[in-house]
């Protein structure tokens, strides 16, 4: 076995090349549009959606990496992008503390009682459609389509 040069440096190690990049949110987001152009093409899935929208951001950015909480995220309320999301009840789960389809707070259903008070019955999201009541609705297929219209109406909690 050969000795060691004791006053040799060792070796430098220099960091490996990524292997991916994050995107910016608005080359996703126009991407996303482009994709959809003109309510022409339809995504039956999530992962179809997915797959050109990264399609199309490779073409800006070869080492671009995007996944699909991400891609959900910032596709909702973005004008010229609709997104339909398809829902299965599980009763008997604990209520949800952040929308499942785009992360963000859930704000309560009240209704006021014929005493005056209020009461709570359910949940919805304060950015996207998202709602629930007694049984939890958790979102099962993700489907995305161009729309003409312009971004809808933001529901205000309260």
């Amino acid at each position: 076995m050969p000795e060691r040069d004791v006053g040799a440096a060792p070796p430098s190690k220099e960091p490996a090349p990524a292997k991916y990049r994050r995107p910016a949110d608005d080359l996703v987001r126009r991407a996303a549009r482009r994709v959809v152009r003109g309510g022409k093409a339809s995504f039956p899935s999530q992962a179809a959606f997915l797959g050109a929208v990264v399609d199309a951001v490779r073409n800006e950015d070869p080492l671009a990496a995007l996944g699909g909480f991400r891609l959900r995220r910032l596709v909702v309320g973005l004008p010229g992008v609709r997104l339909s999301v398809r829902y299965a009840e599980r009763p008997g789960r604990e209520p949800a503390t952040e929308c499942p389809v785009c992360g963000s707070e859930l704000a309560p259903i009240r209704n006021q009682t014929l005493t005056g008070g209020t009461v709570v019955l359910g949940q919805r999201c304060v950015r996207c459609d998202y709602w629930c009541h007694v049984h939890r609705r958790v979102p099962v297929r993700y489907s995305f389509s161009g729309s003409r219209a312009g971004n809808r109406s933001k529901r205000r909690p309260g």
